[in-house]
């Protein structure tokens, strides 16, 4: 929904009324990272990171609009069958950033809102360590040339990089097809490419950005109250993982959460998130292996009865400011992503049904 859209529902009341309606909806929250410059440069590359300002105007609307609760209690809200706060919000992080520590957290405590990190276990005390698909945009985004032939598999993508877009399109086909691929077949390709594009090293204006959290930054948030899930190992996709390597993501990754804090791990947040990233074969390893929940990136709202083990949550990233905020917010970008797979998969069926010229 683009902006100027959002501005007429909230200039109409259409956003307040929404708000007004989700009574027993939770909305929860998926972060990534916030920087305290703000960095502007390659918007792509930090999408997903918000500026503190913009953060803190977040945390300002929550605190002013809903009631933010831990995702354990909202869990046992479910689990027992009771209806949770009105408007509760829920906020969470992926990955396991430094900078949820150093910029992020102060935030939080300064308006009270409790909070849950998802670690990426084997990034965490990893100095210069990146997540797999960090590495393949900054070798694409910032290749030094203008074109560039890289080796993708079975095939070769010859990449135009001639423009800011250009760059992000072509970052973005790659990353498209490596999410589908298992582990092995992944990280092969990841070395490739970077072997053609290059392996940029990260500029100190950059660490910021791209830092993991240590375990003694972790163990001191934990003190101050805040939860932490796992979010697998390696960041790998469930849906592309088998059977011992998908229990050694989850499995290896709580042990190492409880043996750091000392307390039970009992939250996981699906890698990706999509539809497409994970099934009920995922969500039977979860439960035997001692998860109760699991959150999702289907951008929807969560109403009870909800399943424990595929609950929703809102992306933020750096775009999702102000109006827009507060129309996903109030659950209006869910329905209207809803309506455009709905619209998509019927004119889809129309062309099966009625091929061009048999109208």
């Amino acid at each position: 929904m683009k902006r100027s859209s959002v501005t007429i529902l909230r200039t109409l009341g259409l956003v307040r009324a929404a708000r007004a309606l989700q009574r027993g909806r939770c909305v929860i929250l998926a972060y990534h990272g916030v920087l305290s410059g703000g960095d502007n440069r390659y918007d792509f590359l930090n999408h997903n990171f918000v500026a503190a300002e913009a953060f803190e105007a977040h945390i300002r609307f929550l605190v002013r609009h809903y009631r933010p609760i831990r995702l354990a209690d909202l869990v046992s809200c479910y689990r027992h069958q009771t209806p949770p706060p009105a408007r509760s919000v829920v906020v969470t992080f992926d990955d396991g950033f430094a900078n949820n520590y150093s910029v992020a957290f102060p935030i939080l405590q300064k308006y009270g809102v409790p909070f849950t990190i998802f670690l990426t276990t084997g990034m965490i005390d990893q100095d210069g360590a990146q997540l797999w698909t960090e590495r393949v945009k900054r070798a694409v985004y910032l290749h030094h040339g203008e074109n560039v032939l890289v080796p993708l598999l079975d095939r070769q993508v010859s990449c135009r990089l001639t423009s800011a877009m250009r760059r992000e399109e072509c970052a973005r086909e790659i990353l498209t097809v490596l999410k589908s691929q298992p582990p092995a077949v992944r990280d092969a390709a990841v070395l490739t490419i970077e072997d053609v594009c290059g392996r940029p090293p990260l500029q100190p204006h950059e660490l910021e950005r791209y830092q993991f959290l240590t375990w003694s930054q972790v163990r001191a948030m934990a003190r101050a109250g805040v939860e932490f899930g796992s979010h697998t190992v390696t960041h790998s996709i469930l849906s592309t993982l088998d059977e011992s390597s998908l229990e050694r993501e989850l499995a290896s990754s709580k042990r190492r959460i409880e043996s750091e804090l000392e307390k039970e791990c009992h939250a996981f947040a699906y890698p990706n998130g999509s539809r497409a990233d994970f099934g009920p074969r995922d969500k039977r390893a979860l439960q035997a292996i001692g998860y109760t929940c699991a959150v999702s990136l289907r951008g929807g709202l969560n109403v009870a009865p909800a399943d424990l083990l595929e609950l929703d949550r809102i992306n933020v990233g750096r775009n999702l400011n102000g109006p827009v905020f507060e129309a996903a917010l109030a659950g209006l970008l869910g329905r209207a992503a809803t309506v455009r797979r709905n619209v998509r998969r019927l004119a889809a069926k129309a062309t099966l049904r009625f091929p061009s010229g048999r109208r």
